[in-house]
Parts: structure tokens; sequence; C-alpha cells
């Protein structure tokens, strides 16, 4: 998967680069449905150095969608695992929504329905 990671307003130390390369990977894992060209992930993590807010915007552009989430913290390792946890839903159900996954389960339900009755 191809990405861009920006940080504004303060520098990044290893720890934090370590969290994001160990979601990258993950995030990374769950995307191997799709080529690798595909699939863009842009990153921006900036700090609000006044209130010490911390501010992650991404988006992930897949073949037919875009996901995009934005969440804000006091923290930043719990934003930047809390944005990642949203895209990584988001992209769950948009590879349920391609596989027509919700038809499968339906007819699972009439099925078991029928064999009840």
């Amino acid at each position: 998967m191809k990405h861009n990671i920006e940080f504004k307003n303060f520098a990044a130390d290893q720890k934090v680069r370590r969290l994001v390369d160990g979601l990258l990977r993950k995030l990374d894992k769950k995307a191997e449905r799709f080529s690798h060209n595909d699939i863009f992930l842009r990153a921006v993590i900036e700090e609000n150095p006044i209130r010490k807010l911390y501010r992650v915007s991404m988006t992930l552009e897949v073949p037919k969608k875009t996901l995009a989430t934005r969440e804000e913290r006091h923290d930043l390792a719990e934003s930047v695992r809390d944005a990642f946890a949203e895209i990584d839903r988001q992209l769950e159900a948009h590879k349920a929504t391609l596989s027509n996954e919700y038809a499968w389960k339906r007819a699972a339900r009439r099925e078991k329905l029928r064999k009840l009755t």
C-alpha cells in the first residue's frame, strides 16, 4: 500500500513512528484483497501547541470509494489508534459491500427460518 504520513507543528519521536508503522502493517494486511497500486493512504497528524490537542485526518483511497476519518484527542497515541480503527472499520464494511455479504447473510437467515417452521 502506498502511503503519505505528514506531521505538522511537531517532530514525531521514534515511539510514534513505530506505532504508525505497526498500524500501517495491520491495515496493509487487511487490504491484501486490493492491488497495492490501487490503494493510497494519506494521513496528516498535527498538534495544536496552545491546547496540546492532536488532530489526525486520514483518507484511504480504494477502488470505487474513498474512506475518511478525523479524530481529535489530547493524547497522541490514542488519537492515532482511534483513526486507524475507524479506517479499518470502514474498510471492512466496504469489502463486505463489494462481496455482497449482506445478501448472503439474509439468505442464510431465511433458510434457517424455513427449517424452524
